[in-house]
């Protein structure tokens, strides 16, 4: 799409500067391609450790933030004490992030979640910062976990991070469109401070902050993530046989192709929330809103709020599910923000 001449969105995610003086150190759980770590070094905290099984993911995190140490193998394998050693960290930790994965909705009680591999990683995590006692933390999540049975599902996992941890708990939900990404994204924020934070005056943040933040409109209109795309990387235009062009050429702007189930975006409009797909049938990226094919990873990446120089490693479908996955950096940062804040003050 042609530059316009005030795209204060492009303007303003690639004035977050690569190199930054970090105030906090965190470590970083389940970190898929970074989006949380991200957001964390925006707002001053460096990831000394990031982990996840699958390595093309910290590597890409590793390739865009150099001072990581990286951690591939499983999870549940991991002590306080572990991580202390791969982080290479001896003193207090300041912030643990994580969003792990939460398909397994029902994660406690005796039902059969907690036997699900998927459920125990949350139980682990908490266990890890039981144990790591770092000053605060942040878990994300799917909004549904907060219905799942009625919502009692989402109470119980309260009581348990309240009873593991003995932490000051906030939660809520936030959507990355209010933030100055262009994307319609709702996600679930748990935060945690130790007991002898002072932290009853943690507020959720309301609107952006920091770089450019008053020149941001209401909401940002999808067409700005796809301007200005000349000589960025991950901008590989996927080949669509003739059919599936013509079909997505008849599928309107907000409408949906049936074939694919993928939506084309309203350029007026921030984006619907850029899914990962299914393991078995790829990834499923938005159609474009002016030309027949679906988005490249940099565009999506650009709706999730990665800036240009954050480039994706692994194969194509890896780094469509790195994007899919990710907290929108820019969403991150000032949940992290707000936590440097009550962190600040102790």
């Amino acid at each position: 799409m042609n530059h316009s001449t005030n795209n204060i969105y492009l303007e303003r995610l690639n004035s977050f500067p690569r190199e930054i003086k970090h105030k906090y150190n965190c470590i970083s759980l389940f970190s898929g391609g970074g989006g949380l770590d991200l957001g964390a070094h925006f707002a001053g905290f460096k990831s000394l450790l990031v982990s996840d099984l699958i390595p093309q993911y910290t590597k890409t995190i590793k390739v865009n933030l150099p001072y990581v140490n990286v951690y591939n193998d499983d999870a549940m394998e991991l002590t306080a004490e572990k991580i202390r050693e791969l982080a290479s960290i001896r003193e207090d930790i300041d912030l643990v992030i994580a969003g792990p994965p939460c398909q397994a909705f029902s994660i406690m009680g005796k039902r059969k979640s907690l036997q699900d591999p998927r459920g125990q990683l949350t139980v682990k995590y908490f266990e890890l910062i039981s144990e790591l006692k770092p000053k605060s933390f942040v878990f994300e999540n799917v909004p549904g976990l907060m219905n799942v049975n009625k919502g009692k599902d989402f109470k119980e996992l309260l009581q348990y991070i309240n009873d593991v941890t003995g932490y000051l708990i906030f939660k809520t939900k936030l959507n990355a469109a209010d933030f100055g990404v262009p994307q319609f994204r709702e996600r679930i924020f748990i935060v945690g401070f130790r007991p002898d934070i002072k932290a009853d005056k943690f507020l959720f943040p309301q609107k952006p902050t920091g770089i450019l933040a008053d020149k941001v409109p209401a909401k940002i209109p999808s067409k700005w993530a796809l301007e200005n795309l000349d000589n960025v990387e991950n901008q590989e235009v996927r080949k669509h046989t003739e059919a599936v062009k013509a079909r997505f050429a008849l599928v309107p702007q907000g409408g949906r192709d049936k074939g694919s189930y993928c939506d084309r975006l309203d350029p007026e409009l921030p984006s619907g929330t850029v899914l990962i797909g299914s393991s078995a049938g790829g990834p499923r990226p938005h159609i474009h809103p002016l030309e027949p094919r679906v988005l490249t990873v940099r565009e999506t990446a650009r709706l999730q709020s990665f800036p240009d120089w954050y480039v994706f490693q692994g194969n194509r479908t890896q780094q469509y599910r790195q994007v899919g996955n990710a907290v929108p950096p820019l969403l991150a940062y000032e949940i992290i923000s707000s936590i440097g804040r009550v962190l600040e003050v102790q």
